[in-house]
C-alpha cells in the first residue's frame, strides 16, 4: 500500500485559535490518524493543508525544515 510522508516538520504546537498545528496545519485528529489513512485520504488532507497554509500563515513557513521541503 502506497503512503505519503508525514507533513510534520517538528514544529508541533496546536493553535488555540485555529485548532491547527502551527508547523504542518493538521488538526489533532489528522495527526493521530495519519499513519492509518489510505493514500487517497492522505492526499485529501495534504490538499487541505495547502489551503490552510495560505490562510493561516505562521512562523512555520520560515522554519528551516519547511524551507528544505519547498526547495526539494
Amino acid at each position: 500500500m502506497e503512503k505519503l510522508l508525514s507533513p510534520c516538520i517538528s514544529v508541533c504546537y496546536i493553535s488555540n485559535t485555529t485548532g491547527f498545528c502551527e508547523g504542518c496545519f493538521r488538526t489533532r485528529e489528522e495527526i493521530s490518524r495519519w499513519r492509518y489513512m489510505s493514500f487517497e485520504e492522505q492526499k485529501r488532507v495534504l490538499k487541505k493543508l495547502h489551503e490552510r497554509g495560505k490562510t493561516n500563515c505562521s512562523r512555520s513557513i520560515r522554519h528551516p525544515r519547511s524551507i528544505k521541503r519547498v526547495k526539494n
